[in-house]
């Protein structure tokens, strides 16, 4: 495994372009990464590991990250699929429009981040916004 993939793997298969640069990658060698499928751009100046999880690439895009039953999903909990993507968003961020709009789409807009990595809360967090977001949706 090459060095900028164990980096963008430690961040959650996430990376900006300032990580890919510490760890070696220039502009030039960046498109070359990206022309040969070794990493793809998830959007500007932001770049994802081919095998990234599609709901992690799909939540970054809307800007924010994999949060509640997506989160728990994602790690491997068992929780009811609602067919929504739930996503945390910082309290300053504004929402991207995915492709397919948001009408799947549930935000969680927070002050402060919840634990976790760039690409997904952490499963207690998880189960936190779990329990308040059935309450609210009952």
């Amino acid at each position: 495994m090459m060095r900028y993939e164990r980096a963008t793997a430690a961040l959650g298969g996430i990376a900006r372009r300032s990580d890919l640069r510490l760890v070696g990658l220039d502009d030039e060698t960046l498109r070359i990464v990206v022309a040969y499928g070794k990493l793809r751009r998830v959007r500007q100046a932001w770049f994802a590991l081919p095998d990234a999880h599609a709901d992690v690439v799909r939540a970054f895009q809307i800007g924010g990250r994999l949060a509640c039953a997506s989160a728990l999903r994602f790690h491997g909990e068992p929780v009811a699929d609602d067919g929504m993507l739930h996503v945390e968003m910082p309290g300053n961020a504004v929402s991207r429009t995915p492709e397919g709009g948001l009408a799947n789409v549930r935000l969680h807009w927070t002050r402060l981040p919840s634990p976790g990595n760039r690409a997904v809360v952490d499963a207690e967090a998880a189960w936190r916004q779990w329990a308040r977001c059935e309450r609210a949706n009952l």
